[in-house]
């Protein structure tokens, strides 16, 4: 169970870097088109169209490919032993002689096997007598082909009064001049007769198997993930404890930087990854521990995810131009700034983010599934903002170490909550329509994201252009994060609520 748990945060992972690669390329052709016009954009786009083709792949392999993949590479496989011969169960026809021992035999001397012993009556020269009970010390037996060797017994002395077996001296007889040498004969396989079952042989069994064929074993065929099967991911406490942890570690890290060097590279990387990622899995695990009866799929849940993260391309254009519209930059009014960060992005995010909610609307049974959705919607637009963000505080300069620290603080648990709690909002009423309830719960719940944004948009910049601002930020903050987890864990009551007096078939985890 362990295992499946970090496999899925792994398919998480490789979706992340999918999309962060078409958003990366789609941003600096912004770039490009703003310091260069039309041209600067054909140059940043072909530059870094690797990165569009990179991520659309990624995309499609963590997609729809990623179940198969998985059940290959976990696969049993085949033991394969260091000798497997086919061998049949019958013999050859008879008049065939097996060869003979390399000593010389007069002709007519030997006879078919695979009997034991001649038929009576048949001469047998002297190096064929049967072997002694007790052979003497030293006394080497011709081995004949197909006979066994022979094993002597314990060393037992024999019965009183017992004669020794007369041994004779074996003297090597050669052929007499002019008779031609012996030759072995050649043995050829012989398929069995009609009806004749082989020697139990390994399956498949190849087309010319005879003594000396080596036969593979039959590789296991591979179970492959049902690919509506559950997500399965850390418990939510868990990861928030390790989060923490990280943040503190990567703080530290910064801090130290100037003093170890690479050291504090290499362990701020893992932190900030944690930092910009982990709040997002968090809540994701979180809502969706609440279904219990009928679980999403989770090729479902990861369509919603990869959705609100590239939502951010949309919202970043919208932005951008409205931005440019209203003259925002450095020493731009403070009218201006709230324009954009209270009016503009919030209108334009709420709009972009539930859209992955319809994109898996077959699978949204109810006020619960549209507020999971919607969620993941909107934590997956949180991640890709929080990787600007996180970059942009690392580069600060001497203070790094603690503005990243908080910066990463704040948005991880505070303003992540705007983006899960809209998104929640739109879904859980999109779920209540689709079981007949009216549009117009839509439309109120998307002013009612609009307002939520806008009030922790336009509180942050107001804060920020005064001197006391740092003292009333982080109460703001805390009272606001307190207010949208109430809020959504009353959705959550009441989507499950209803959830219970449906029916439906549960997803196995």
């Amino acid at each position: 169970m362990e295992l499946a748990r970090y496999r899925d945060m792994s398919r998480i992972y490789i979706l992340i870097i999918g999309a962060f690669s078409i958003t990366f390329f789609v941003r600096y052709v912004m770039v490009g088109y703003m310091t260069g016009g039309a041209f600067g954009a054909v140059v940043c786009g072909a530059g870094l169209f690797i990165f569009l083709l990179l991520g659309i792949f990624i995309l499609y392999f963590g997609l729809e490919k990623w179940d198969r993949f998985y059940s290959e590479m976990t696969a049993p496989q085949p033991v394969y032993p260091y000798y497997q011969y086919y061998q049949p169960a019958y013999y050859p026809p008879p008049g065939y002689y097996y060869p003979q021992p390399a000593y010389y035999q007069p002709p007519g001397l030997y006879y078919p096997q695979p009997a034991l012993y001649p038929p009576p009556g048949y001469g047998i020269p002297q190096y064929h007598q049967p072997y002694p009970a007790y052979p003497q010390p030293g006394y080497q037996f011709p081995q004949a082909y197909g006979q066994p060797a022979y094993t002597a017994p314990a060393s037992r002395p024999p019965a009183p009064g017992a004669p020794a077996y007369p041994q004779p001296a074996y003297q090597h007889q050669q052929p007499p001049p002019g008779a031609p040498a012996y030759r072995q004969p050649v043995y050829h396989y012989q398929p069995p007769a009609p009806g004749v079952p082989a020697y139990p042989a390994p399956a498949p069994a190849p087309v010319h198997a005879g003594p000396g064929w080596y036969v593979p074993a039959a590789p296991a065929a591979p179970r492959e993930l049902d690919p509506r099967r559950a997500l399965i991911l850390p418990d939510a406490m868990k990861l928030l404890a390790f989060f923490l942890a990280a943040v503190l570690v990567g703080g530290l890290a910064l801090a130290l930087a100037p003093y170890t060097a690479y050291l504090s590279l290499l362990i701020f990387l893992p932190a900030f990854i944690i930092g910009f990622s982990f709040p997002s899995i968090i809540w994701i695990s979180y809502v969706y521990g609440f279904e219990k009866t009928h679980l999403l799929p989770s090729k479902t849940i990861l369509k919603a995810f990869v959705w609100g993260m590239l939502s951010t391309i949309p919202a970043l254009l919208v932005n951008t131009i409205a931005a440019g519209i209203v003259g925002e930059g450095p020493g731009a009014s403070l009218l201006v700034t709230l324009t954009v960060a209270a009016v503009v992005a919030p209108l334009i995010e709420e709009f972009s983010k539930p859209w992955g909610v319809l994109l898996v609307r077959e699978d949204v049974r109810g006020p619960l599934d549209g507020l999971i959705l919607g969620v993941t919607c909107g934590v997956g637009f949180a991640l890709i903002e929080n990787i600007t963000y996180e970059f942009s505080f690392v580069l600060t300069g001497e203070s790094a170490a603690a503005v990243w620290t908080l910066g990463s603080l704040a948005r991880g648990l505070g303003s992540i909550m705007v983006h899960a709690t809209g998104a929640g909002l739109i879904g859980y009423a999109y779920g209540r329509h689709r079981l007949g309830g009216g549009a117009i719960a839509i439309g109120l719940a998307y002013l009612a994201a609009v307002a939520m944004h806008s009030a922790w948009n336009g509180s942050s910049a107001l804060l920020s252009t005064v001197d006391w601002g740092i003292f009333a930020t982080v109460p703001f903050m805390m009272l606001f994060v307190i207010g949208s987890y109430y809020l959504l864990r009353y959705l959550i009551d009441r989507g499950a609520a209803s959830e219970a007096r449906g029916t439906g078939e549960p997803v196995s985890r």
